[in-house]
């Protein structure tokens, strides 16, 4: 019997991510087990990314569906690949400015018969084009923690990830519309997951690959960056708990990032910019969180 796997990508005006995407899986290794089908929803407007999608996946290997969905928003996106996907297989997410590695998708699949997870997280190896940049991927502003293989993982992010649509289906989980537009409704529908039952687990071979473009190795838009991380946090916090907890929970988390983020400019002195710069993402970190304990959303995805 054949095992449906589903990868799929909601893009937003990314035209040549995409094709980099599309063309780095046609290198896919797949098992002869596998039933692979593609699917790309398109969030623009007009289906901008149409043209892209039918020059790209001309003779593809797998079958390839283009899906415009108009209503704005990554929930409605995401929510939209849940639809078209259906309630049987594995779903595979990846986003518009990643590349796949050749076993990326057999080693996702493989962690999850190995251990009945509902998903399964892999690694995002950040990439720069100029060498002299390369200090940024090793700063918290980009570096991911990475985790052994087959550990547990109570939360994950659509950047690279499988997911039992049947466990899905069951549970009725699906992308919090109220996130739209601020970031994190993915983080909140992995940690919703996991408190209907499902059990994560991090596949340390599944890797996908992310080039940074200039515009991001920036202090701006990094400190941005982690602002909005700690803002969006708190946000998943205080819809899933109560008020008290959320408080309780975004004071404790803020004051630690500020303690821990304070460290790390000292020890700049012996560091040098690295400290600097753990210590300044921190503390924007921190900062979010405490913006969004107050009230305050910051927008990350605006239209």
């Amino acid at each position: 019997m054949s095992l449906k796997i589903f990868v799929c990508a909601c893009t937003f005006r990314r035209p040549e991510g995409l094709a980099k995407l599309l063309r780095s899986c046609r290198l896919l290794d797949v098992r002869d087990d596998m039933e692979l089908s593609f699917i790309i929803v398109d969030n623009d407007d007009t289906p901008s990314s149409q043209s892209v999608f039918q020059r790209e996946t001309h003779d593809f290997p797998w079958a390839c569906r283009y899906v415009h969905e108009p209503q704005p928003g990554i929930p409605m996106a995401r929510n939209r690949v849940l639809s078209e996907a259906g309630e049987e297989g594995f779903l595979a997410f990846v986003d518009d400015d990643e590349t796949v590695t050749p076993s990326w998708l057999v080693e996702l699949v493989q962690m999850a018969e190995r251990t009945g997870a509902a998903f399964v997280q892999g690694p995002v190896r950040m990439l720069v084009d100029d060498a002299r940049d390369r200090w940024w991927l090793h700063t918290l502003f980009f570096e991911q923690r990475r985790y052994a293989d087959g550990e547990t993982r109570n939360e994950s992010w659509t950047s690279n990830v499988l997911l039992d649509l049947s466990f899905t289906a069951r549970h009725r989980c699906r992308f919090d519309k109220r996130l739209s537009f601020t970031g994190g409704e993915d983080t909140l529908f992995f940690q919703d997951v996991v408190r209907a039952g499902g059990l994560g687990a991090y596949a340390l071979n599944a890797w996908v690959c992310e080039k940074q473009p200039a515009h991001r190795l920036s202090w701006r838009w990094a400190v941005g960056r982690q602002f909005r991380f700690g803002n969006t946090r708190a946000l998943t916090v205080l819809l899933r708990r109560s008020r008290l907890h959320s408080t309780a929970y975004c004071l404790v988390r803020g004051v630690g990032m500020t303690v821990v983020g304070l460290g790390w400019l000292a020890s700049s002195l012996l560091k040098g910019r690295r400290g600097f710069a753990n210590g300044i993402a921190l503390l924007a970190r921190a900062a979010g969180v405490f913006s969004g304990l107050a009230g305050a959303r910051m927008l990350g995805y605006p239209r």
